[in-house]
């Protein structure tokens, strides 16, 4: 994560964003004084201070801020995302977020700016001065922000719209699976905490999204080992520990079996795409359902 002050100006300043799609990140930006405009692939995001920018998609674009306009400026890599993110219940609603593109007015929410701009000093100074633990201050900082950002836009109200029985069972599904995925719970486990049959957990996500439980909860272990594999330096091995693998053998055939693909060869496939610049833009958090 990298921040900076957006400085009060005689002239208009522009930054150019995510020009080199392998080095693509999510990009906020709080204006506390002045006004600007965002342009993000085909999105065109006015800014009127205070506000919040925060531009998930991660397409190419260019901001723009005029003369006086005050703030500050931040970038956001995948990896301290995952951490922010966390495993959480809440962590459903806080995914559904970060890949959009949107604009917050701070206009009488006073208190909350100020968290922000707390958190945006708090990153500052960690970046100036790195200390023992600084990975774990600035994934909590950006913590603070997303789940403020989420109280603000009122993310976990959109992400439920049209709820009725079958909607909220499907979204305590997607929060149990989120916090569980690592412990392989068994889908009779999820409908359990659930308070339903295993049959009706079925029909539940079948008709809402079109698969089944068992799907869903492995493409979701495959998402996080392709992230890792891609992100982390551990070895295959402890990866695969990570992810509640006690077999690397089992870990092995399991990616192998959904990503057509073993890790070794996942990970050396993403190496080299990396070196030949053709990396593909990073998976987004809404790849998973």
């Amino acid at each position: 994560m990298k921040a900076e002050r957006i400085e009060s100006s005689l002239q208009r300043r522009f930054w150019s964003l995510n020009r080199l799609s392998d080095l693509a990140e999510r990009q906020v930006v709080l204006l506390t004084d002045g006004s600007g405009e965002a342009e993000a692939g085909e999105d065109r995001l006015s800014i009127e201070a205070p506000a919040l920018l925060w531009l998930g998609d991660q397409q190419p674009g260019r901001l723009r801020v005029e003369a006086g306009s005050t703030g500050y400026r931040g970038h956001v890599a995948n990896a301290v995302l995952v951490d922010a993110i966390g495993d959480q219940a809440e962590s459903v609603d806080l995914r559904y977020l970060v890949d959009r593109n949107f604009v917050l007015s701070l206009a009488g929410q006073g208190e909350q700016a100020s968290v922000i701009a707390r958190c945006f000093n708090g990153v500052l100074n960690e970046l100036r001065q790195p200390q023992e633990g600084s990975p774990l201050l600035l994934a909590a900082l950006l913590r603070i922000m997303l789940v403020t950002m989420m109280r603000l836009s009122g993310a976990h109200e959109t992400s439920l719209v049209g709820t009725g029985e079958k909607a909220g069972l499907l979204q305590r599904f997607r929060q149990l699976v989120e916090m569980n995925f690592r412990s392989h719970w068994s889908i009779v486990q999820y409908a359990s905490a659930l308070g339903i049959s295993a049959d009706r957990l079925h029909a539940v996500c079948t008709s809402g999204i079109g698969k089944s439980p068992k799907a869903l909860v492995s493409e979701r272990l495959a998402h996080e080992a392709a992230l890792r594999l891609d992100r982390s330096a551990m070895t295959i091995q402890q990866l695969g520990h990570s992810l509640g693998f006690n077999d690397p053998a089992h870990f092995s055939n399991f990616f192998r079996r959904m990503m057509g693909i073993s890790p070794g060869a996942y990970r050396r496939q993403r190496a080299e795409a990396r070196r030949q610049g053709e990396l593909a833009p990073p998976a987004s958090f809404a790849d998973w359902p």
